[in-house]
């Protein structure tokens, strides 16, 4: 999602015609406002938005001085050296590199499956859900390596078709994956000894390293972290261009951080079926917060992170 935000934000700019940077940069917050109220979601999107909008600003700005790079995905990787480009080089260069973003997704992926696939651990279970392409990368990357004999279990609550197709995708390749409902982990967690890694994917994270994810995300942390039976841990994966500048206060409901989902705290629309309520998450996309003291972990392309250090990640790399 924030690629594809990225992928609509440079369309719009193809076919809205500027003719100087202040106009560009009205026109990107315009077209980012319009997307975000498109979706009961948005916060996917305003990752990627807003990781646009400052590489935008930055480009308009012109190429920072020799031999000082952000390292961010969306670099300039053309810049002329020490030339400033003129504005409608500039903007001509985000038009033609648009499709160079989703190539850098897949490498972000790529790159995040060889430094996670380091913790998948010879003889022991990796215990997952969700259906995370990222996590599925990870565990197919770790197959691939003959020296490590490992096993999954997948949690699959028979709605979400993602987690299906991962666990087809992973029995493909030779691995012996064992699936449960979501009723059965504190079961499971409590009783497999040989579990010592539990790994989700992850819609957002924000900047203080919380995650935003599929509901039961959080639900399995805390599982994780109070269910006496061996030592586990819990690492999320994900994109840097997932990480999104926003901060949530303290243990809040996502509808509190922008997400417009179901809050059945305060016995609102009860008896409401919620495909009746306009521009609401389904209850199979609904999401969860996982507080960052709960993630042992954050796996990126630029490495593996603690929670805590996602901060310092917003300013070198957003």
């Amino acid at each position: 999602m924030p690629v594809a935000t990225i992928e609509a934000l440079i369309e719009r700019l193809r076919v809205t015609p500027s003719s100087t940077a202040m106009e560009t940069v009205e026109i990107v917050k315009k077209e980012k406002a319009k997307l975000l109220a498109s979706v009961p979601n948005p916060l996917p999107l305003l990752a990627g938005a807003d990781l646009f909008e400052q590489f935008l600003l930055r480009s308009l700005r012109g190429p920072p001085a020799t031999g000082n790079s952000s390292g961010g995905s969306l670099s300039n990787s053309t810049s002329n050296a020490d030339r400033i480009m003129s504005f409608e080089e500039t903007r001509q260069h985000l038009l033609k590199n648009k499709q160079l973003f989703a190539q850098r997704a897949k490498a972000a992926r790529d790159n995040i499956a060889i430094r996670g696939s380091r913790y998948v651990a010879d003889g022991h279970i990796v215990l997952t859900m969700g259906g995370s392409r990222t996590v599925t990368t990870i565990l197919l990357h770790a197959a691939a390596d003959h020296s490590k004999h490992f096993k999954v279990i997948y949690v699959v609550d028979g709605v979400n078709k993602r987690a299906d197709l991962a666990v087809k995708q992973l029995r493909d390749a030779g691995l012996e994956v064992e699936t449960i409902s979501p009723n059965k982990i504190a079961y499971v967690l409590g009783n497999q000894k040989m579990i010592n890694l539990v790994l989700v994917g992850s819609e957002v994270v924000m900047q203080n390293g919380g995650v935003i994810s599929g509901m039961g995300t959080a639900q399995l942390a805390h599982l994780t972290k109070t269910v006496k039976g061996g030592i586990k841990r819990f690492y999320v994966a994900a994109e840097t261009h997932k990480i999104c500048r926003k901060t949530p206060i303290a243990y809040p409901m996502v509808n509190r951080v922008g997400v417009n989902q179901k809050d059945i705290s305060k016995f609102e629309n009860i008896g409401v079926d919620p495909e009746g309520i306009e521009n609401m998450l389904k209850e199979d996309e609904e999401v969860d917060y996982t507080d960052p003291e709960l993630i042992d972990g954050i796996i990126t392309e630029q490495g593996v992170k603690m929670a805590s250090q996602i901060w310092e990640m917003v300013d070198d790399y957003i």
